[in-house]
């Protein structure tokens, strides 16, 4: 996947673009990658990045090139990709937009934009088992259509004075941006499920007997970080991914809503 994406980008293509194709030939048709925002049912839009969306719900566009507004509803994942990731301990003054602290206030924009949540004890919409009947797993969200959403990235700068020891500089900095967030009001969840940066990998594990972690597809309110070194971590992310895909329940668009409105506004 990584040489994909690098013969890719050296090919031309920006390395969103290169991304959206190797995805597009390891997903399964069911699922459709994109370029652009995620937009919710208020008109607030985020993201201008990879969208990982149901081809049932929005058609796939002709090129990755184009950029589309996918409804909420629709999007299983948001993936903010870069070249090359810079976790320094300040933003990198030269590529702000590359930094760690960026990527994941982007990522938080995303997950912050409105959709209704689709309860544990549903199967799908419109469909469920009785209330109360499903408990939640550990390690697990507390609904089923999370928005999944992670980092990309080829290459991975973590700072001179880092470089020996590069999972702790990666741990020290998303330890500040979540002391940060959290004393900011809100929640841990914002921040990415997964970061995927030259060959390390950063995900969600919970804790199990025996002093083992067993990893899970996204952040939720008992899970803690798990970084892992010398992995082929855009490959391993893919397979992350894929995971939370599948995991995933997604709800209703509301169709009714915006019928609703449009026929209102000719009335």
């Amino acid at each position: 996947m990584r040489d994909k994406a690098r013969h890719n980008f050296e090919l031309g293509d920006g390395f969103e673009v290169a991304l959206c194709r190797v995805l597009r030939e390891l997903l399964p048709d069911r699922v459709g990658v994109c370029r652009g925002y995620i937009v919710d049912r208020n008109g607030d839009a985020a993201g201008n990045d990879i969208i990982v969306f149901d081809a049932t719900r929005f058609r796939a566009p002709r090129a990755p090139e184009s950029k589309e507004e996918v409804p909420v509803e629709a999007v299983f994942a948001r993936i903010e990709a870069k070249h090359t990731l810079y976790a320094h301990a300040k933003a990198h003054e030269s590529n702000p937009g590359q930094s760690l602290v960026k990527a994941c206030s982007q990522v938080a924009d995303v997950k912050r934009l409105v959709r209704a949540e689709v309860p544990l004890d549903m199967v799908a919409p419109r469909f469920g088992r009785p209330a109360g009947a499903v408990e939640r797993r550990p390690g697990f969200p507390v609904i089923r259509n999370p928005l999944y959403g992670a980092v990309w990235a080829l290459n991975l700068e973590t700072g001179e004075p880092e470089k020996r020891d590069r999972a702790r500089a990666m741990s020290l900095r998303l330890r500040e941006i979540e002391d940060e967030l959290v004393g900011s009001g809100l929640p841990r969840v914002l921040l990415p499920d997964a970061i995927a940066a030259g060959d390390l990998l950063v995900v969600q594990a919970v804790a199990a007997p025996g002093g083992e972690r067993h990893v899970r597809p996204f952040i939720a309110p008992d899970t803690e970080r798990a970084i892992f070194c010398g992995v082929p971590a855009l490959a391993t992310g893919a397979m992350h991914l894929r995971w939370a895909i599948e995991d995933i329940v997604l709800g209703e668009v509301p169709w009714v809503d915006w019928l609703d409105a449009q026929l209102a506004a000719a009335e």
